[in-house]
């Protein structure tokens, strides 16, 4: 099967969605469940690395270098109709394709669905399919809505069975979408930014840190009313920091699955008026804490570091504040 037949027959089988929230339940904005919870939405819980066929897919290379696991993006295939001059590239925080019959058009949004990156895994040329598109409503107050794709390829073993990149829970491959982060590298074992990295993009699954990091406002393109520049990489690490509980700022999370948590950030742009002092956890830099209180999971004994109270600190000392939810 060559590539063409190959992303023809996915288009086939794969129908371009919308939203799928619309069934979930009503939880409250400022609450954060860590993990896989029957009553947490998507993009709140339920995916963490993405990959096809084994191999990490957690970050792409627009000029064809291989990722650390040798996933290599060979070429863009545009939607059915369109002529195959087309480049993927990058836009912000959003996929864009070039190209067209004089070279000056792009596709970008809605238009992307049908299209397929070209992957070499193993050798061997995969079309990931971008199988839906949907605007995410951010979560920082001002925050323009965030770009969402669902990514769906061919297994190997079986190419009539379509499978997301998104490692989750839910049956729905469709259900499964990745946003996009440009220029930064993460390692998410020790939890660090690298940041200004050309032609690079992270790919993040709906529920994971980094994608809810960027829902937050906190993308490394992010857009959001009264912010003049999108975060530093200082203050998105500590974003991560935060959303994976890493206290001590080695990289070790204490966390544990349906947890639920409130934030607010330094800037005011994500608040939470129902937070209760009495309930903070800790304040947080790119270091980790400053400060902790209350572990949101853990005893305080099991925390490896040592950690001043947070009654000399306020929110303005860090970049985020958390508060535990009482049961």
């Amino acid at each position: 099967m060559n590539r063409l037949t190959a992303a023809l027959l996915l288009s086939a089988i794969a129908a371009p969605i919308g939203a799928c929230d619309s069934d979930a339940p009503d939880v409250d904005d400022r609450a954060y469940y860590i993990a896989t919870s029957d009553d947490c939405p998507r993009w709140r819980c339920g995916y963490n690395t993405s990959e096809i066929n084994g191999k990490s897919l957690q970050e792409l290379n627009l000029d064809g270098e291989a990722n650390a696991d040798g996933v290599e993006l060979v070429g863009f295939l545009p939607p059915a109709g369109l002529l195959l001059n087309y480049t993927l590239d990058t836009k912000g925080d959003a996929l864009v394709a070039r190209g067209g019959l004089l070279g000056k058009k792009t596709l970008s949004g809605p238009a992307l669905v049908g299209g397929a990156l070209l992957l070499k895994v193993d050798g061997l040329v995969v079309p990931v399919l971008i199988a839906g598109y949907e605007d995410v409503a951010s979560w920082a107050d001002g925050g323009a809505p965030v770009p969402a794709y669902a990514l769906v390829y061919a297994d190997l073993q079986d190419p009539l069975l379509e499978r997301s990149v998104c490692k989750g829970t839910l049956v729905d491959p469709l259900q499964a979408s990745v946003v996009i982060l440009a220029g930064d590298r993460y390692d998410l074992d020790a939890k660090t930014v690298s940041a200004g990295n050309d032609g690079w993009f992270t790919l993040a699954c709906a529920g994971s840190a980094a994608a809810k990091m960027a829902l937050l406002g906190y993308g490394p393109n992010a857009d959001v009313d009264g912010q003049d520049d999108p975060p530093t990489p200082a203050q998105r690490q500590a974003t991560l920091k935060m959303i994976t509980a890493d206290y001590c700022g080695g990289g070790h999370s204490y966390t544990a699955d349906g947890t639920p948590l409130r934030w607010e950030n330094a800037a005011g742009t994500v608040t939470d008026a129902d937070a209760d002092p009495s309930d903070l956890e800790a304040i947080w830099s790119a270091n980790g804490a400053l400060c902790l209180d209350t572990p949101r999971v853990v005893d305080p004994a099991e925390v490896a570091c040592s950690l001043p109270s947070c009654a000399d600190l306020t929110l303005g000392d860090g970049e985020w504040a958390t508060y535990v939810v009482a049961d």
